[in-house]
């Protein structure tokens, strides 16, 4: 089940009495953790009805004992357990939830995933009380920022929404918190440009990986050197790590159009998995300027770089040597 469907549910007279809940993106557990504390009961029911447990603190029969109580002047008790994961024997949940008490709301959630070897994850996964959600994979970024602007009531002009992207990476809750500036800053109305993100964000309009992205595209060496110069001497709020994984799927995304040059557009995007087609020209106009042999060094080139700048093969070099090391060498290509 996906987390909306899972929040409509719980909102629901379809809510069942226990959910178990484990996801490799913490965003999606603190969103659930905070929808559960403050959705579910009202603020006089929750004072009465309902408990909040953290892992460290108490113990699986603790919890049941709990659940098993029946709500005072209420219909439903509400009981939440965060960092599940620190509690051992969950066996112990088995009985409970063969007969659960379907007056309580009992959600229990792991930020690291359990043994899905175990007995009691087997046996609440047969009864619909276990779910589980993988982090989002980079393609399906885009369409998270989409879908979270536009429940924000924000229209994000194409460019603006790829240097979000570039600049934030894959930080679902950092995304959020991004918009949410941006929400407070808009006119009514108002679409938010590539130059609101610069200036409410706090990205150099012209030094950013965006920018660098675009003269790599273009093999343009002065503005190669020039940006990542400035991105060497700010790199606390450009990490060279951060970088070097932006780049890589620069180079990817040219090396698909290389490899099918010959495909259309619309089937080529279904590989590329752009949030906005009209991209695909700059990354097929940068494949007609690079050989396979350049992508393929390329590729090397960031995989040295991510070990140099991880302290692998490398003595001395700061973080504003390697960046501008790893510039001179693209500028080889």
């Amino acid at each position: 089940m996906e987390f909306k469907e899972l929040i409509k549910e719980i909102s629901s007279a379809h809510c069942k009495p226990i959910y178990v809940v484990s996801s490799e993106e913490l965003f999606f557990v603190d969103k659930l953790i905070q929808f559960i504390g403050t959705q579910i009961l009202s603020k006089e029911q929750q004072e009465f009805n309902q408990s909040t447990l953290y892992g460290k603190e108490t113990s699986v029969n603790a919890i049941i004992d709990l659940a098993r109580e029946y709500p005072f002047m209420g219909e439903k008790r509400v009981i939440l357990v965060k960092e599940a994961q620190e509690i051992k024997n969950w066996e112990a949940l088995i009985q409970y939830a063969k007969h659960p008490l379907n007056s309580t709301l009992l959600v229990v959630c792991f930020s690291k995933k359990p043994d899905g070897r175990s007995s009691w994850v087997k046996q609440l996964k047969e009864s619909g009380y276990y779910h589980e959600w993988k982090g989002l994979s980079d393609f399906q970024i885009p369409a998270f920022i989409k879908e979270s602007a536009k429940e924000m009531e924000l229209v994000l002009e194409e460019e603006a929404q790829q240097l979000l992207l570039e600049y934030i990476g894959n930080d679902l809750a950092n995304i959020i918190n991004e918009l949410e500036k941006l929400k407070l800053i808009r006119s009514q109305n108002k679409k938010i440009t590539k130059e609101d993100i610069v200036k409410y964000i706090g990205i150099s309009k012209e030094y950013n990986v965006f920018e660098l992205q675009k003269a790599i595209s273009t093999k343009d060496h002065r503005k190669i050197y020039w940006i990542s110069n400035n991105m060497a001497q700010h790199h606390k709020s450009n990490p060279l790590i951060a970088t070097i994984g932006a780049l890589f799927n620069h180079f990817h995304r040219i090396w698909i159009c290389k490899i099918y040059q010959k495909m259309n557009d619309d089937d080529l995007n279904k590989i590329l998995k752009l949030a906005f087609k009209n991209f695909i020209k700059e990354y097929r106009d940068a494949a007609t300027l690079y050989s396979l042999a350049n992508i393929e060094s390329a590729f090397q080139l960031l995989s040295d770089y991510d070990l140099k700048i991880k302290g692998l093969y490398n003595r001395s070099a700061t973080e504003k040597d390697l960046y501008l090391e790893l510039a001179l060498k693209i500028c080889q290509l």
